[in-house]
């Protein structure tokens, strides 16, 4: 099943991967970049276009004035080059996500947002000046927080995945996923 209306998808990789040790987008999973692996994730699930919020030269970069701020201030940043009118919204450590989770959370957002229960991120957004209005003024507030955000949105919260939902913010959680999608397949 696919998403009806053609969809934007935002990988945020501008973090520091300071308990990783190193730039998680540059770990190798299956033979390339986790960077590429989320890439070609936001394409097998059907996104029209595929935009990567990171603070490095050739990327979407912050806001000058939100600079550091966490996830919110990435959306915020690739809102302005966004041409749909949703956005899934993908962090880059979460490589066990799948397409099939990936497009019940685009069926599910329809107008609005969704997000999986126990995690504010990957979700869905509406693409509208409304928005970016919205996540200007939490960050101006000084409120960083994606789920508040969701809170705000009414977002729709869809049951987890089992393990999709690992995220890999040490290298012993990369040992775990890399465990996962070596003893079973990615897709299963």
């Amino acid at each position: 099943m696919s998403s009806n209306k053609p969809f934007s998808a935002v990988i945020l990789a501008g973090g520091q991967s300071s308990r990783m040790g190193q730039d998680k987008a540059l770990l190798q999973l299956n033979g390339q970049s986790l960077l590429a692996h989320m890439q070609q994730l936001a394409l097998d699930s059907g996104a029209a276009e595929v935009l990567i919020s990171r603070n490095q030269p050739g990327f979407i970069a912050d806001n000058e004035s939100t600079q550091a701020q966490g996830p919110l201030a990435g959306i915020l940043a690739a809102l302005q080059h966004c041409r749909s009118s949703q956005l899934l919204v993908l962090p880059i450590d979460t490589p066990l996500l799948n397409p099939a989770s990936l497009r019940q959370l685009l069926q599910q957002a329809n107008a609005s947002a969704s997000y999986f229960s126990n995690s504010p991120l990957p979700c869905v957004l509406p693409v509208n000046t409304a928005l970016s209005a919205q996540i200007s003024a939490q960050l101006q507030s000084g409120q960083r927080s994606v789920k508040a955000l969701l809170t705000m949105l009414n977002a729709v919260a869809l049951p987890a995945p089992t393990t999709e939902l690992l995220n890999t913010n040490t290298p012993a959680d990369w040992q775990q996923c890399l465990a996962v999608v070596n003893h079973g397949s990615l897709y299963a």
